[in-house]
């Protein structure tokens, strides 16, 4: 067998559709891995077209040009080195398949097909047709391939494995190629990767694991997991969540060490919204800074995003993407998140404060506070005289009977939330920002939002995170900063305890409202969604658990948080269908784009919640 040196990882932040950028990111990495001697790399699955290109993975053009994109890299890879890339192939039987195929210049050498996917719930069952017949062939050119889980490479047997479907049928590889795209999902990579290394452990070889990288179209953030293992020994890791648009990974890579849980959803949320900045050519963000949790994490992200670009990518690259969308960079000094702040964040963040007469101090010391720590440029205005000039257009329907808070508290409230988006929007628009949607996983299950008022804006980055871990993340960085690299560089943010130290509020009624007062305790809202959508339990079993595990509450106030819950939930699909695209986070992804599927027209729950 090849000595390991001679094999390496490539990974690339796909654009869907863009195959002359995939291709040519493809080809740099192969030319990096040339000359360090590589005599082997692999790419993620559909790494030429990208892999959320939708229904157009059926469309013949899409299929047609990748296979000629697939022609010119046979043509144009260096001498002595051999490739495996992913692309959609139609097969003789006129159905696509995610194909992965390894040539080297001049010559394809097999097709593998995968007969398993990773993520159940993902939509490439629609596109992608398996299991296939063991005649199933792919017409490359003048040549015929049958679909192949073994391909011989040099000296060396390699069998291409998409999550361990076809380990059956292997028979003694030198090699096991495992090229699955997988998108971040909180807690899942370290189960992920141990099961790669045994794995390789039990086929006594090497192993090659490598996926996409960044925010490709959206939604989903690939990780950028690579590992080289040999017959079960973790030989090399790349960087998690990779800045970078191409990189190689080799066994002297070493081994990235990785973040903590609170840093690492940090690091996820910033790649996805840096990844949306440069795909839609924006000039950075807009964010209506309210002083509490949810603006203040989603500020820090933006934050956390240029300093690790910097620190990632180096100077002379960051300013070369950064100026492509007219931003100006100075010449560097000092250090990374000093640099970034002063001469950077004030381009690409502005926040607003947009007070309102309910609106205290506190809020508005916190929205100012951190802006400033962030490096951003910070605004105040007041929607008072628009809230009132609303209030009476409204009364002049009615002379005689005006709005009241006892009967009109929901209108009232939400004309507040309303009169903040048009100026918030304005800003955006004028300077070609992002507007950033503040709203999160608690308040998107019980629909705790105003439509066309705080869900204004094109992305909504945390919008799959539970808030009671928002306040988690929140106090961690007040306290500690955020890790960029392993006990190396951090960003710190201590005027976050400004934000910290509240409890989570609308600010929308006088009187001390408060997120919890409305709804319930985020913590026990965060478990009812928990249970709901990771256990698939039934209201009344949900009670019961509820009831074993949180003894300060009776039971009677546990069913009314349950009953409060569930019917809110029913009644706000239609909320989360018109929301924001929003990142995937969390398995309890409730993003109707991306996550649990609910009906839009319901009976509310009502016949699972009357024996409770």
């Amino acid at each position: 067998m090849s000595n390991i040196n001679c094999f390496a990882l490539g990974r690339i932040n796909t654009i869907p559709l863009d195959i002359t950028g995939n291709y040519n990111k493809i080809l740099k990495i192969t030319n990096q891995a040339k000359a360090k001697g590589i005599t082997f790399v692999a790419f993620p699955e559909l790494s030429l077209t990208g892999y959320n290109c939708g229904d157009l993975f059926n469309h013949q053009e899409l299929t047609k040009a990748a296979l000629n994109s697939l022609f010119n890299l046979k043509y144009e890879l260096p001498e002595g080195i051999s490739v495996g890339v992913g692309l959609p192939l139609l097969g003789t039987d006129n159905r696509v398949y995610d194909a992965y195929v390894i040539l080297q210049k001049g010559k394809i050498l097999g097709v593998s097909t995968p007969v398993s996917f990773y993520n159940a719930k993902d939509q490439r069952l629609r596109y992608f047709c398996t299991p296939f017949d063991n005649e199933l062939t792919f017409i490359i050119g003048a040549e015929s391939f049958y679909a192949a889980s073994e391909i011989y490479v040099d000296d060396n047997k390699i069998a291409v494995v998409f999550n361990d479907g076809n380990l059956d049928t292997l028979e003694n590889p030198d090699v096991i190629v495992c090229p699955e795209a997988t998108r971040y999902e909180l807690n899942t990579i370290n189960d992920r990767e141990a099961k790669l290394l045994e794995i390789s452990r039990a086929y006594d070889c090497v192993l090659l694991s490598t996926n996409l990288s960044g925010c490709e179209s959206g939604s989903d953030i690939f990780d950028s997991h690579a590992i080289i293992g040999n017959k079960g020994n973790l030989v090399a890791r790349g960087s998690f969540l990779s800045f970078a648009d191409a990189s190689l990974v080799t066994a002297e890579s070493g081994i990235y060490e990785y973040l903590g849980e609170y840093d690492t959803i940090v690091r996820a949320v910033s790649l996805g919204l840096f990844d949306w900045m440069k795909k839609t050519r924006s000039h950075g963000f807009a964010l209506s800074m309210s002083g509490g949790a949810d603006s203040g994490l989603c500020a820090t992200c933006i934050c956390y995003a240029q300093i690790a670009a910097l620190k990632e990518l180096g100077y002379d690259d960051y300013k070369t993407f950064m100026e492509s969308l007219k931003f100006t960079v100075p010449a560097y000094t000092g250090d990374e998140q000093s640099f970034i702040k002063q001469h950077m964040m004030p381009q690409v963040l502005t926040t607003v404060y947009q007070g309102s007469a309910i609106s205290g101090s506190v809020t508005r010391t916190a929205a100012s506070k951190v802006s400033a720590n962030l490096g951003a440029k910070h605004f105040e205005w007041s929607i008072a005289d628009l809230v009132e000039k609303y209030v009476s257009l409204i009364n002049e329907t009615t002379p005689g009977d005006p709005l009241n808070w006892d009967r009109d508290d929901l209108t009232l409230q939400n004309i507040q939330a309303r009169s903040r988006g048009p100026g918030i929007w304005m800003m955006a628009n004028r300077y070609n920002k992002l507007l950033v949607t503040t709203c999160n996983a608690s308040e998107d299950a019980v629909g705790y939002c105003t439509m066309d008022g705080d869900t204004c804006g094109g992305v909504a980055p945390i919008g799959d995170i539970s808030k009671s871990r928002i306040l988690k993340i929140n106090q961690h960085i007040a306290d500690n900063g955020l890790e960029i690299e392993k006990n190396g560089l951090k960003l710190d943010c201590p005027d976050m305890s400004y934000i910290s130290a509240q409890a989570p509020t609308a600010e929308l009624r006088a009187g001390g409202q408060t997120d919890e007062r409305d709804l319930m305790p985020y913590v026990i809202l965060d478990r009812i969604h928990v249970l709901h959508q990771s256990e698939m339990m039934q209201p009344k079993y949900i009670l019961d658990e509820l009831t074993k595990e949180y003894k300060e509450f009776s039971r009677e106030e546990l069913k009314t948080f349950v009953i409060r819950y569930f019917k809110k939930f029913a009644q706000n699909q239609w909320k989360r269908e018109k929301s924001a695209t929003t990142f995937h986070i969390e398995a309890t992804d409730l993003n109707a784009k991306s996550g649990f599927i609910f009906p839009l027209l319901n009976d509310g729950y009502t016949s699972l919640l009357e024996n409770i």
